[in-house]
């Protein structure tokens, strides 16, 4: 029987608490129960946990900070044409690491899974795929041209990402993205290869099962934000929502607190005197640092509500979501009107209130007094949100995707 294997290009990857690394962990851990042999090459540290099949390869921009003409080099192409964690020099690294790993696996049939962002594990995959004439699928987490206005990119950089964008898909054999509505703008944007595209939805890993805990006695409403704000997610419009609502007793600042664990981009956030105003009313509780996973679960669990920032999108969902709605906390999401988002929460079951990021201050404000207010107290998602999201069933369909990329080679051959 062939060996089948993947070579999965992740950056981000356990232990290593980043968000980015749950998808490829969950694609990893199933398709390896499915018979894959998956070979893992990330730029996270391992620690004292490496296992044959995921092996580190550290990012030398990382690693050796200002030495190098490699380090300069890429420095330069981050500032004049891809702001951002690009990992040019690991995505070379990491191309050269699969092909050594390949060296003893000529029989065997073999599949490119690369996750972006960052750039580096598309470019490691894009390098493996021409060199070795392998089927190559291309995850995007995020688009390359997300937003570029908010991101604060030239014209010149919107102009490189978009092409670089319609690059990777005109050279993937099968392209993954994690909404039906980016699904849907990019077949339009890129007619020639909507064929090639899929959706694979973010989810969960139903071996990770939560209990449900009691909240702790206190006298104020807890509204905690777990998660880094940046890129666009600013949350001051909301900030200032509240601020408005203590200032003319429709809300009162010892009843509620604000609590955003972190970190945080100065242009996601007011500035400091809002910032120090709201702390000195007592609603506003800013840890800007870094917080390991199961920490960041038990903060979760001891809040009344839980809030979602995504104002800057309409396609995207943000990974968070989905352990959101498994916390039984009603959700307070500030969002634009009309996006995936929304449609999950609404379908869910869930508690939820939706602040519009483009509504008028007093809709907001009537929006935010709207949860505060609210009489629900739990939230639980149904079993449409359980068989929809279940990270065993999405990597089914993974698998189908893989099996169909090699029987069309076995066609055209």
């Amino acid at each position: 029987m062939t060996e089948r294997i993947v070579v999965m290009f992740a950056y981000h990857f356990p232990p290593e608490n980043a968000i980015g690394g749950a998808r490829p962990y969950r694609f990893y851990k199933y398709l390896s129960e499915m018979g894959y042999r998956c070979h893992v090459i990330t730029a996270a540290d391992q620690g004292h946990l490496p296992t044959l099949d995921i092996e580190y390869v550290p990012d030398p921009f990382v690693t050796t900070h200002r030495r190098g003409i490699g380090w300069q080099a890429e420095r330069a192409v981050r500032k004049l044409l891809f702001p951002g964690v690009a990992g040019f020099q690991w995505g070379r690294l990491a191309c050269q690491a699969a092909g050594r790993f390949l060296l003893s696996k000529q029989n065997a049939e073999i599949t490119i899974y690369s996750t972006f962002p960052p750039l580096g594990a598309h470019l490691a995959a894009l390098l493996l795929a021409r060199r070795k004439r392998l089927k190559w699928i291309a995850d995007f987490r995020d688009p390359l041209s997300i937003d570029p206005v908010q991101a604060g990119f030239t014209k010149f950089q919107r102009r490189c990402h978009g092409w670089l964008e319609q690059f990777i898909l005109s050279r993937a054999d099968t392209v993954i993205v994690n909404s039906d509505a980016l699904a849907g703008e990019w077949k339009s944007v890129y007619p020639n290869h909507r064929d090639r595209i899929h959706v694979i939805w973010n989810g969960f890993d139903p071996a990770d099962r939560i209990e449900q805990t009691a909240l702790p006695q206190r006298p104020y409403q807890l509204l905690s934000h777990m998660g880094a704000l940046y890129g666009g997610r600013d949350i001051s419009p909301l900030l200032e929502s509240i601020s408005r609502l203590v200032d003319t007793g429709r809300l009162v600042g010892g009843s509620l607190r604000i609590r955003l664990v972190g970190s945080i981009s100065k242009d996601c956030i007011p500035g400091v005197e809002f910032l120090a105003r709201a702390k000195n009313q007592g609603w506003l509780e800013i840890i800007d640092d870094h917080v390991p996973h199961h920490e960041a679960r038990r903060m979760a669990q001891e809040s009344d509500g839980l809030l979602l920032v995504q104002p800057h999108t309409a396609v995207l969902i943000p990974g968070k979501l989905f352990e959101y709605l498994r916390l039984r906390r009603p959700i307070l999401a500030f969002i634009l009107p009309d996006t995936p988002i929304e449609r999950i929460l609404k379908q869910s079951g869930v508690t939820y209130r939706c602040v519009y990021a483009d509504a008028s201050f007093q809709e907001m404000d009537d929006a935010v007094e709207s949860f505060f207010n609210r009489k629900e107290e739990g939230s639980e998602a149904n079993t449409w949100f359980e068989e929809n999201f279940n990270a065993k069933k999405q990597t089914q369909a993974l698998d189908a995707l893989i099996r169909s990329m090699h029987e069309r080679k076995g066609e055209l051959s």
